[in-house]
């Protein structure tokens, strides 16, 4: 009697089914409603726990609360800081009453409508993989972070996507208002207009460039009227310091995709540098291929001009998995976008908290949290100091009254976090200030008698810094305080009288920005 064949080991089996399922999720068309909704349960699940631990760990996040809340009760418009975002600002002001949970969430929600233009473009354009690009977009850490949080990045780059989108379905018509929509909330937006111009002209839509310039740049001028009619040229101004080179390339490695994540996406492009060599090629044949080049050329160059903050990047992303799904074999693209994925918990970090690269950053080197983690760390350590900060110089002895508290960085979140014990002002209209909210706000704390107790400023300029001490006030500062105020007025307060808060260790010796850590 003939034995029967039979099947493979269960573990054989159990492997082949994982294998099978995986493939099935790589390959997944996300635009099928049935796969997107399981999708947006994880994706907003993923992000709740962020939801109620502040606006972010820029102070911008904070700033923009600050605008928000300013409109209600001032009935005037001031911007978070120039050139203005218009659009985010009066958007959030829709959801400010309810706290940074409502804040928060109309990013997340935003966000989500940008994964689904995203799966809706890699459907378009018949990219490989893309359940995995989809996937890997829709939890990369640094997009992860931004989507939920008070910023306008994720706003921005979901009107880019869907300008995009417009373009594919060659609806130039529509892509310009779109794009002027984005830059309405954030003005470098309008830097796809290359890019996009560059697509119609290698698509045979040359006759639509025109008019998805000028549709583009009249929206973007209706949406920063409430700007322009207040500071007319200077909205222009922006924040500028240079930055180490070494920096920039340390940040790009750290915050931009995790160190691991670089490493392994270096590496896999090196496996696949066949595929790469025909990009040149492809660069004159393809016109979705030259468009993704010009984004990455665009965003990286104005980088290097301003690299403050690595979220500057984002637009890239997109349009880099794109890439990479079109030059990476498939093992190499789930593999780097994996670990990429991975290293928003589990990332190389460094004892290393200096500006550069140093020795250190290499000798310290272990295993830690990643970037997503970290985030969460600063998130609390930040509002652990502003909290700190408020409650020893509103109690403590050592503090003469009536005092004036140079915060620094710290002054949004300090001044939001406690606005109803505050009275909030401005030292003085100046239309050359970044934010005259921030950066020339005033917030004080009164006696029953309607004297000021403590008063809050980020910084002082010198004068400013004068008027106070012949008003017979006492003047204190963070280490934060003293080094921006020589960078940025160029005397150290220290010097003409002013104390240190005596608070030791328990201020963090970072600087603002976009969220530090020991990484």
């Amino acid at each position: 009697m003939a034995v029967p064949e039979t099947s493979s080991p269960k573990s054989g089996g159990a492997f082949a089914y994982a294998r099978q399922l995986l493939d099935r999720l790589i390959d997944l068309e996300f635009t099928n409603p049935l796969a997107f909704v399981p999708l947006a349960f994880l994706y907003i699940a993923s992000r709740a726990p962020l939801l109620n631990l502040g606006y972010g760990t820029d102070p911008d996040a904070w700033r923009v609360a600050l605008t928000a809340n300013y409109l209600w009760d001032e009935a005037e418009y001031l911007p978070s800081r120039l050139p203005g975002y218009p659009l985010h600002e009066f958007t959030t002001a829709l959801f400010i009453k309810g706290g940074w949970v409502f804040t928060n969430l109309s990013t997340v929600v935003i966000s989500l409508i940008g994964v689904y233009l995203f799966a809706c473009i890699a459907r378009k354009l018949e990219l490989p993989q893309r359940g995995a690009l989809t996937l890997a977009f829709a939890f990369t850490p640094l997009l992860w972070i931004n989507s939920v949080t008070t910023m306008d990045y994720m706003w921005a780059l979901t009107f880019i996507m869907g300008a995009y989108l417009a373009l594919l379905h060659r609806a130039p018509a529509l892509a310009g208002p779109l794009l002027g929509l984005a830059a309405g909330f954030r003005l470098t937006s309008l830097g796809m207009l290359l890019p996009f111009a560059l697509f119609l002209w290698r698509s045979d839509q040359r006759g639509s460039i025109r008019s998805l310039i000028a549709a583009s740049l009249a929206t973007a001028f209706v949406v920063y009227t409430p700007t322009i009619m207040v500071y007319g040229l200077d909205a222009l101004n922006f924040y500028d310091q240079k930055i180490l080179l070494e920096e920039v390339v340390k940040r790009l490695g750290k915050d931009g995709l995790g160190i691991m994540g670089a490493l392994v996406l270096l590496v896999a492009l090196g496996f696949s540098i066949r595929r790469i060599r025909r990009l040149p090629g492809d660069l004159l044949r393809d016109p979705h291929v030259l468009t993704w080049a010009a984004v990455v050329v665009v965003f990286f160059g104005s980088y290097t001009r301003l690299p403050h903050e690595i979220a500057y990047l984002i637009p890239v992303f997109p349009f880099g998995y794109f890439f990479l799904s079109r030059y990476l074999s498939r093992g190499m693209l789930v593999v780097a976008l994996s670990v990429i994925v991975v290293a928003g918990f589990v990332d190389l970090t460094s004892d290393d908290s200096g500006v550069g690269i140093e020795r250190s950053t290499f000798t310290t080197a272990r295993i830690g949290k990643g970037m997503l983690l970290s985030n969460v760390d600063t998130l609390q350590s930040q509002k652990d100091f502003a909290e700190l900060l408020r409650d020893f110089t509103s109690t403590s002895d050592e503090i003469e009254r009536p005092a004036v508290v140079v915060t620094g960085f710290i002054y949004p979140e300090l001044i939001q976090l406690h606005r109803d014990e505050l009275k909030i002002g401005i030292l003085e209209e100046d239309h050359e200030a970044i934010s005259q909210l921030s950066d020339k706000g005033i917030a004080e704390e009164l006696n029953e008698d309607g004297e000021p107790q403590v008063t809050y400023v980020w910084l002082l300029e010198y004068e400013q810094f004068q008027e106070f001490l012949e008003q017979g006030m006492e003047i204190y500062y963070t280490p934060d305080a003293s080094r921006s105020t020589f960078a940025v007025y160029r005397y150290r307060p220290g010097y003409f009288g002013a104390h240190e808060l005596p608070v030791g260790g328990a201020i963090p010796p970072w600087a603002g920005g976009a969220a530090p850590t020991d990484r």
